[in-house]
């Protein structure tokens, strides 16, 4: 089941290779070269620029080298697809800008086989939020998000961020991902009588769905909404064709100092029982 799992996410083009996401870093100030699977980004910083290069399943050297030197790079970060093992004496090791570990849920499993796969505390927490009715789930395709919806998220953004004294995503990168993936993105919302108490952004990649973002209130924890979000994502994601769940992003110990604050919400991600996946470290390139 698990090599089935790898093999299936290891043919999946990375995010970070989509067209979509392409087009949305480009709507950010970013500048895109190359062809689809191997984008190299590319943001000025006066006669200069930085780049990088995220999750490729290929990579012809020699054009980089030529890109680099046509673009005065400064700074050039590779970071390697699954399969891209043989670039790790190409530079510097570094601390990377994608996420280096992730965690998969096979989706060609039946819900309740899923739930039944799930951490204790896990099915408890969305047997228990479903029984008690104190949540109310909205759904919708980012395409047919209200302006009153948008501004709901972005709220719970912010209000996020600044409890949890983290710098998330810019809210021009937030809202330029809505715009490109208007119709294969996500909103799951949770509402507690008529205060939205959580949420949770879904990118579909293909036939992967991609755990982005998510907020909650004090609240919306207390309520296990953030896990019920989780789980209503999860069947959705089903029902639109995708085979698997990819939660995006957990706590790596290679780079301990970079993901210290990932600790907590890994936790919460490791109750659904996901199958863990590492990426190749990243390498920096200096001048050109």
């Amino acid at each position: 089941m698990t090599e089935s799992l790898l093999s299936r996410f290891g043919k999946i083009p990375d995010i970070h290779q989509n067209p979509l996401y392409a087009q949305a870093m480009q709507h950010i100030g970013w500048k895109v070269l190359g062809k689809k699977g191997s984008y190299l980004y590319l943001r000025k910083l006066g006669p200069l620029c930085v780049a990088r290069i995220q999750h490729h399943k290929t990579l012809d050297l020699a054009w980089l080298k030529q890109a680099r030197k046509e673009n005065h790079i400064l700074t050039t970060y590779v970071e390697p697809g699954l399969t891209q093992t043989h670039f790790n004496q190409i530079g510097f090791k570094v601390e990377p800008f994608a996420n280096s570990k992730t965690a998969l849920v096979d989706l060609t499993l039946s819900p309740k086989t899923l739930l039944s796969s799930f951490k204790q505390k896990t099915r408890y927490n969305i047997n228990l939020a479903i029984r008690k009715k104190e949540l109310k789930i909205v759904t919708k395709l980012f395409k047919n998000l209200t302006s009153q919806e948008l501004s709901i998220f972005q709220t719970s953004r912010q209000n996020w961020s600044k409890r949890k004294h983290i710098i998330g995503y810019e809210e021009n990168f937030i809202l330029a991902l809505i715009k490109s993936f208007a119709d294969s993105g996500y909103l799951h919302f949770a509402y507690h009588h008529n205060d939205c108490v959580a949420t949770l952004m879904i990118l579909q990649n293909k036939n992967s769905a991609i755990y982005y973002a998510a907020f909650s209130e004090n609240l919306g924890y207390h309520l296990y909404a953030p896990t019920l979000l989780t789980w209503t994502a999860i069947t959705n994601a089903q029902k639109q064709g995708c085979t698997i769940f990819d939660f995006g992003g957990i706590y790596d110990e290679r780079y301990k100092k970079m993901y210290k604050n990932w600790q907590g919400f890994t936790k919460f991600k490791e109750g659904f029982s996901p199958t863990i996946v590492y990426y190749p470290p990243t390498q920096l390139l200096l001048g050109w």
